[in-house]
């Protein structure tokens, strides 16, 4: 189930990302490299989300939480 929802996410935030940048991206007066070289750098952002996002959840199930008193 864990996996689903961050495939899940990814994928939303990789559809954002491509849908905010379709024109950068589709524009042929931009260098092929520098198209490729975004394109890395966002996938690249993307990879560090979800491994973050992943860890954070890992980190939360595994910690107890201390009860406060008062």
């Amino acid at each position: 189930m864990q996996i689903g929802i961050i495939i899940i996410i990814g994928i939303i935030i990789l559809c954002l990302m491509g849908f905010g940048m379709k024109d950068f991206f589709a524009n042929p007066d931009v260098h092929l490299g520098l198209r490729i070289g975004v394109g890395i750098i966002g996938g690249g952002v993307l990879w560090l989300v979800i491994r973050a996002f992943r860890a954070r959840r890992a980190r939360a199930r595994t910690e107890k939480t201390e009860e406060v008193k008062e």
